[in-house]
């Protein structure tokens, strides 16, 4: 009898603490974005597109702090790991918060730019433990419901991100004390969840830390070009390169669709939620088996998405519809690739090799934040026309796709 992912012993709390952690990462880099666009309490503080700058530095520190994070991970118990980082989230939601409490703009950015240093640690801690906690076959459904819980996470930091700036704008003590508040008791949940997790035991005690973090990137990226995996890292980084320039995007739409930020907020919970229902569905049709065609086929249906929503004549319910069919697609894409990433690399250097998966995900992030910097002026009042150049980059993640070939032990076919 096969035991369901979600009741195994040690996914709940590391579901509980990833969601907490996904939610606060959202609050903050959503509150901030709000702020620095037309209408924000820091408007025009960093230009336009300005957005792009802080996407920016919530990506750098997973690009630079990588490669250390990931033989961390495989040297140390991921349990050790994740409980570590889950205490240093809680004083830094704090700073976080009293950036905005004594309105100071680049106190708040440098708490969110630790907030990532530390999520940096975390990532491969999490994503490693799931093959150590979930059995073999349950592990493509596993990604599904995690992914899931992430997206609900999303969707609910976005809303909560909305009202608080909505509540921002009327410049109250009260008001500006809130966002420290939300902050906080989420961070102080994760780790309450964390601490919950099974012991597990060390996978690589004897690996050694590199001097030079990079030096994990080229030893274990060289590896990776001798088999599919860093053709299927770089599909998976096209999807967070397109999660990028979307998300940036829709914070913009305010003023266009004529709506509040709790309506824009809508827009960006309807991308999470339908990625989680995407996510979902990859994961119950797997059944066991990675089904790598789903993200063939899904990467296209993310282009046409796009391409809908640049070329539709501009309203908030068009602008809903293309974002849904785009966040479905995008969780039919997105679980195959995870799953191959986390099963294709022995236990003993898994670490590593999401390490640098991640670092080159967030490395395209990084490429998602200035591509948007340097669009967004271009396209002044219509900034619904860089979903255009997003269907481009859907066209492009397909090209990659369809050159993976998995080992013959591999089932791909539907």
């Amino acid at each position: 009898m096969k035991v369901h992912p979600s009741k195994k012993k040690g996914l709940s709390p590391l579901l509980i603490a990833q969601f907490m952690g996904a939610a606060n990462d959202n609050i903050l880099k959503a509150l901030l974005g709000f702020a620095v666009v037309k209408g924000g309490m820091w408007a025009g503080s960093l230009g336009q597109g300005g957005q792009g700058l802080i996407a920016l530095c919530l990506f750098i520190p997973f690009v630079l702090f990588s490669g250390w994070a990931g033989p961390l991970a495989d040297r140390y118990s991921k349990r050790t790991i994740s409980v570590f980082m889950k205490w240093v989230e809680v004083p830094l939601a704090i700073a976080a918060g009293l950036g905005f409490a004594t309105n100071n703009f680049w106190f708040a950015g440098v708490a969110m730019f630790l907030l990532a240093t530390q999520s940096t640690f975390f990532s491969p801690a999490k994503y490693g433990m799931i093959p150590e906690i979930v059995p073999e076959h349950n592990i493509a459904r596993a990604n599904g419901i995690l992914n899931m819980t992430t997206n609900i996470a999303i969707i609910a930091g976005m809303l909560a991100a909305g009202i608080l700036s909505d509540q921002l704008k009327l410049g109250d003590i009260q008001s500006k004390r809130l966002p420290g508040i939300v902050l906080y008791l989420v961070a102080t949940i994760g780790l309450l969840a964390i601490i919950c997790l099974p012991k597990l035991a060390s996978m690589n005690p004897k690996i050694k830390l590199p001097k030079n973090p990079f030096s994990t990137y080229i030893k274990t990226g060289g590896e990776m070009c001798k088999t599919a995996l860093m053709k299927v890292s770089i599909a998976w980084a096209f999807f967070y390169l397109l999660a990028t320039v979307v998300l940036l995007l829709i914070n913009e739409l305010g003023p266009l669709l004529q709506v509040s930020d709790s309506m824009v907020s809508y827009l960006l919970a309807s991308v999470g939620v339908s990625v989680g229902f995407g996510s979902l569905m990859a994961g119950f049709i797997s059944r066991g088996i990675v089904r790598l065609p789903l993200s063939k086929y899904a990467s296209l249906g993310m282009a046409i998405s796009v391409l809908y929503a640049g070329i539709a004549p501009v309203s908030y319910g068009n602008i809903m519809a293309a974002l849904i069919a785009l966040g479905f697609t995008a969780g039919l894409y997105a679980i195959p690739l995870q799953t191959l990433i986390q099963t294709l690399p022995e236990s003993g250097n898994r670490g590593q090799v999401l390490a640098t998966s991640n670092a080159i995900s967030f490395l395209f992030m990084a490429v998602g934040s200035l591509l948007y910097w340097a669009l967004r002026p271009l396209f002044g009042d219509s900034p619904q026309y860089i979903f255009v150049v997003c269907a481009l980059v859907g066209v492009l993640a397909w090209g990659v796709t369809m050159r993976i070939h998995l080992p013959d032990e591999s089932n791909d076919t539907i």
